[in-house]
């Protein structure tokens, strides 16, 4: 791989890289280089999707049928593929799909009570008919639950890619829920290194869709006010904005999908967890 550099944005890293600029290595903990990590991943969507139209528009087919085949094309990247899999076999990739599907509800289950507990009865009141203009427009949600729904949020988000992988490897619903085995798998990637690369490939992957939203509102805004804001024109800007993100939706679940594999994998082996301590 050559010599490694950390910088938290990985397109800055390899232009630097190009023009001989170096930057120095932050390694926090012994197996978690989080630059080698994002590289591979980089090469392993570069290579596997982005390098191949006919698997990218597959996927982008994937994504269109309810994102079930996605979640199961995710499943094979989780069970620690070398290379991009085939899109194929699309009923075990339905199947796949289902179940991962149904492990994030069940895990999301907390959120949504959580939720149904802050804004239930307002909801109902709304719908009902039975509150006015001014009491909606006055109503305040509890804080101590919007605090509480957040940090739920933040729990379920954090677990999440272990169990994930974990499911795809193990196979059974019940190593889904093996929340020993999974904050075990967790210490041993070092949780302060699992919450750095939780920050880092959050920052890698929004800050760009920030960018191009951003940049596509402005000319949107430009297009439909040179056009006296014709309802037609401004359809026509969202549906290509749609399709654009359908487009490049395969490339970021690919290139995540790799990175938390490559995380996941970075655990020291259960027997020597206590020498990393």
């Amino acid at each position: 791989m050559g010599q490694k550099h950390f910088f938290p944005y990985y397109p800055i890293c390899m232009c630097a890289e190009a023009t001989g600029i170096t930057f120095p290595e932050y390694s926090f903990g012994e197996h978690m280089h989080y630059t080698e990590m994002l590289r591979d991943a980089f090469a392993f969507m570069r290579q596997g999707v982005f390098g191949n139209v006919g698997r990218w528009m597959r996927l982008v087919l994937a994504l269109i049928i309810l994102t079930i085949p996605m979640n199961g094309y995710m499943m094979r990247i989780y069970r620690n593929a070398e290379s991009a899999p085939e899109v194929d076999q699309w009923g075990t990739l339905f199947i796949d799909g289902l179940k991962l599907m149904i492990v994030s509800f069940i895990y999301s289950i907390p959120i949504w009570l959580v939720w149904i507990a802050t804004y239930g009865a307002w909801m109902m009141q709304v719908i009902s008919g039975q509150a006015d203009a001014a009491a909606i427009s006055a109503w305040e949600p509890n804080l101590v639950l919007v605090v509480l729904m957040y940090i739920v949020e933040f729990a379920v988000a954090l677990v999440l890619p272990v169990v994930a992988i974990r499911f795809a490897r193990m196979g059974t619903f019940s190593e889904a829920f093996n929340f020993r085995a999974i904050f075990d798998h967790i210490a041993r990637i070092g949780w302060i290194n699992y919450v750095i690369a939780i920050i880092l490939i959050t920052i890698v992957v929004a800050v760009p869709i920030m960018v191009l939203v951003f940049i596509f509102v402005l000319l949107g805004i430009g297009i439909a006010a040179v056009t006296n804001f014709s309802l037609t024109i401004i359809f026509g800007i969202i549906a290509v904005f749609l399709l654009l993100i359908l487009a490049i939706a395969p490339l970021i679940m690919v290139f995540q999908g790799r990175y938390w594999t490559r995380v996941y994998d970075s655990a020291t082996p259960a027997g020597n967890a206590a020498l990393t301590e």
